[in-house]
């Protein structure tokens, strides 16, 4: 197995994830995050593993059949099931994960949003876990984390079809946020949508085109149905979308013509809920969706259409779920403020330009060996991220979340934290990026799955400073 740094132990033990963490934080830095209230980020160090409390959970990752559309397709999937497992923690938690790969080819996991390590035992996408393998997955969740993630494979070159087979689920992490009064009385329900494509009853195979414009179905399958209508027993639900698609960004409306109210982009909260006409989710990306209901109110979520630049399957089922009150009161108010974490502080060093075109990043193609980017420990920095290609490609950078600022084209689509953003060509966005919490090397990436299997990545590279 080539794990990049690989434990000279067995696999399944309980050692501690490695990677440098908060403490490693220079004191000038520090005290510049914490005047501008971004300590949060800063992670762990203040528990030791062994004496927090644990979260442990198994994942195989198998074929499996599952019916869909009156077919029974063969899926790979996490359990035996679409989606799969949901994941939950508090912050503090440590997680542990003994993983199994029962497909026939290798494969890993991506904690995909998280701030840990990327390295070691925790988001470690280097890893490369043959069939047969097991690994023990082992990190902690440091304070400021709680939100909604997800998990999925990120063996190189391997991914697209692994995910198109079905190989995802999500990850919630809880925190203080969780106990706001006007978030808590809001019901929670999440959802893990993707498209879907099953000519002659099975999932279709990628092709040619495939890979240049990346892969998208027909039909948008929700928590592994199609068009469910969700009871809310409660006033209201606090709707928690992910979107594991390859490649569909979907434009999200109610089918009502009511607003949106977006509380949370990305699992991190906003200062108050955003009211939208629609909101367009990005592969990668998740939402929070605060929807008041009233007795035998329905809702309808709806995808409107979207040009992403390129020709893509109509979808067959505009309406992608509905929620119906089945509360006796009335229907709850949206909070006027939420939780949100602060901004993090300036700038330190030059912008860092990143420009975007089809499978390379600033004209170069992934490989493994190289550094694209190498910052130090504390810094944070200004990326002008642009798009100069002729198709949207949403940008994803592991470990470290940014704070979208704007955007050259129109407002901002993010007003505030977030890991994974949607670019329209000629569209320049800048981001905040702290490099704080870990040392440690990973990818950021266009997260068309196909894009970046095919070289659409670069390597960032912390270093203590």
């Amino acid at each position: 197995m080539n794990t990049g740094a690989p434990p000279k132990r067995p696999l399944l033990d309980a050692d501690r994830p490695s990677g440098r963490c908060g403490p490693c934080v220079s004191r000038r830095t520090a005290l510049g995050a914490l005047a501008a209230g971004a300590a949060a980020l800063v992670a762990p160090g203040r528990w030791g593993l062994r004496a927090a409390p644990v979260r442990s959970y198994e994942l195989v990752a198998e074929p499996a059949r599952r019916s869909l559309l009156g077919a029974r397709p063969q899926w790979w999937l996490y359990n035996r099931s679409l989606p799969g497992p949901v994941i939950e923690a508090r912050e503090g938690e440590v997680v542990r994960i003994a993983f199994t790969n029962r497909l026939p080819e290798p494969t890993n996991l991506h904690f995909h949003g998280l701030h840990i390590p990327p390295q070691g035992r925790a988001d470690n996408i280097y890893l490369d876990i043959p069939p047969g393998g097991r690994f023990l997955y082992e990190f902690q969740l440091p304070p400021g984390s709680a939100g909604l993630y997800w998990y999925h494979p990120h063996r190189h070159r391997l991914v697209a079809r692994q995910m198109w087979r079905g190989l995802a689920g999500a990850l919630v992490v809880r925190g203080p946020e969780d106990a706001f009064p006007a978030l808590a009385a809001f019901e929670e329900r999440i959802v893990l949508l993707r498209d879907v494509a099953l000519p002659e009853g099975e999932l279709s195979p990628h092709g040619v085109r495939d890979w240049h414009k990346g892969k998208e179905g027909d039909w948008v399958v929700a928590n592994g149905g199609i068009e469910p209508v969700f009871p809310v027993a409660r006033g209201g639900v606090r709707l928690r979308l992910v979107n594991a698609s390859n490649a569909r960004p979907l434009h999200l409306a109610r089918g009502d013509g009511r607003p949106l109210a977006v509380a949370a982009v990305d699992g991190r909260l906003l200062p108050r809920p955003r009211m939208v006409a629609s909101y367009l989710l990005p592969p990668a990306g998740r939402v929070d969706l605060l929807v008041p209901l009233g007795r035998e109110e329905e809702v309808p979520l709806v995808a409107l259409r979207y040009n992403r630049g390129v020709p893509a399957p109509r979808l067959r089922n505009r309406f992608l779920l509905g929620l119906r009150g089945e509360g006796s009161g009335p229907p709850l108010p949206l909070p006027d403020r939420l939780p949100a974490p602060p901004p993090p502080p300036a700038p330190e060093r030059a912008p860092e330009r990143l420009a975007l075109s089809m499978f390379f990043i600033n004209g170069r193609s992934y490989r493994r060996e190289r550094v694209d980017v190498r910052r130090r420990l504390g810094e944070v920095q200004l990326w002008r991220v642009e798009n100069v290609g002729s198709m949207d490609h949403p940008f994803h950078l592991h470990t470290w979340p940014f704070y979208v600022l704007g955007s050259n084209r129109r407002p901002a689509p993010v007003a505030g934290w977030a890991d994974t953003v949607n670019l329209r060509p000629g569209e320049v966005l800048e981001l905040l990026v702290p490099f704080v919490g870990y040392t440690g090397r990973t990818v950021f990436h266009c997260h068309v799955v196909e894009h970046a299997d095919r070289g659409m990545m670069g390597t960032v590279e912390v270093v203590e400073g």
